[in-house]
Formats: C-alpha cells, sequence, structure tokens
C-alpha cells in the first residue's frame, strides 16, 4: 500500500532514524560473538581429544615398560636362583668354619699333655692308667722308692704338672686321693691316683 503525505515539509512528523553506525555494531558484535562460540567448541574438543590421547599413550607406554621389566625379571630368575643356592652354601660353610674355629679354641691338645706328663715323670713313678672326658682326667699310676719316699715322689710329679703352664693351663685344680701302700717282693710300692679338673669354656 502506497502512502502519500500532502501535509508541508514544516508539519510533518519528522521520524528519528536509528544511528546506522549503531546498528552496524551491534550487528557486527553480534555476529562475532555468534562466531566465537561456534568455533570455540571444536578448539575445546580437540584440546580435550589431545589430552586424552596424550595419557592414553602415556599409559600404554608405562605398561610397555612393565612388560619388559617383568620379561627382564623373569630371564633373570635362574640366575636369582643360582645365587640364592650359592648364598645358603657361603652361609653354611661359613657357619661351619665359625663353630670349628670355635671347638679349635676350645679343644684340649691331649697329645701335648700327655707329653708333658711323660716329661715331667720323676725317676721311679710310672702310670696305669689316663682316663680323659669333658670335665677331668684321672691318671693312675704307682712309685718305688729305694729312699722310702714314695709320697714325696708323687707330690713332686704333681708339682712338676702344676709348674707346666703348657700342661696347667686348661685345669683349675688338682687333687690326689686313694694313696695305697703295698708290698713285691721286698720293695713298698705306693699306688695313687690324682685327677685334674678341666676348666670351663
Amino acid at each position: 500500500m502506497i502512502e502519500i503525505n500532502l501535509l508541508p515539509e514544516e508539519l510533518r512528523v519528522k521520524v528519528r532514524a536509528k544511528n546506522p553506525e549503531q546498528v552496524s555494531v551491534k550487528s557486527s558484535l553480534g555476529f562475532n560473538q555468534d562466531q566465537l562460540f561456534i568455533y570455540a567448541i571444536p578448539v575445546l574438543l580437540g584440546i580435550f581429544v589431545l589430552a586424552h590421547l596424550y595419557f592414553a599413550a602415556a599409559v600404554i607406554f608405562k605398561n610397555g615398560k612393565l612388560v619388559s621389566l617383568n620379561r627382564k625379571w623373569l630371564a633373570m630368575e635362574p640366575q636369582k636362583k643360582a645365587f640364592d643356592e650359592f648364598n645358603k652354601e657361603f652361609s653354611a660353610v661359613y657357619q661351619e668354619a665359625g663353630i670349628t674355629q670355635v671347638l679349635n679354641n676350645q679343644r684340649v691338645l691331649w697329645a701335648q699333655k700327655l707329653n708333658k706328663l711323660s716329661l715331667n715323670l720323676p725317676a721311679g713313678v710310672w702310670f696305669n692308667d689316663i682316663t680323659v672326658n669333658s670335665k677331668n682326667i684321672t691318671i693312675q699310676g704307682s712309685v718305688v722308692s729305694l729312699e722310702r719316699e714314695e709320697v714325696g715322689l708323687i707330690h713332686k710329679l704333681l708339682d712338676n704338672l702344676k709348674a707346666d703352664t703348657a700342661f696347667s693351663k686348661d685345669f683349675s685344680g688338682f687333687e690326689l686321693s686313694n694313696v695305697q701302700k703295698r708290698n713285691i717282693e721286698g720293695y713298698d710300692v705306693a699306688d695313687f691316683v690324682f685327677t685334674g679338673v678341666l676348666k670351663n669354656k
């Protein structure tokens, strides 16, 4: 429909025109915001996908490394078993060596003791029996003396053994007992028994 306004110019109602710059700015701003929103969604999705791929790759890499280490550990299992067996054998040998050393330190050298008994034996004295156990040594002997000094010779034997450090070092004391005299074809013979008590080690 066509409208014709026949009123003079000065009487016409003037309609205020909109600012074209303002309109263009608003429309321009509205267009840019919509565009930004539209483009932001794919960018965010892309970042999310990249982060997901990164973490997935990291997990795969860690799993691969774990599998590799497990394979190496399984490959080393025979060596580990051999090392454990060697360690057990070495420990057993070391323990046995320690026990042997202790026994060597605690043992009594009876061959040396018997040699000392022979060396310290006065003339006219002899041994009839020597008994050794873990606690003591028991010696039975006899003595004959033309000067009738049987008891003196027995005490001389004991004094010699006490003075001999190599013999007496393993004993805590000596005890003389059961001295008995008898006559054999006109000679007086004294039978004696003395005991040496071993030290506790």
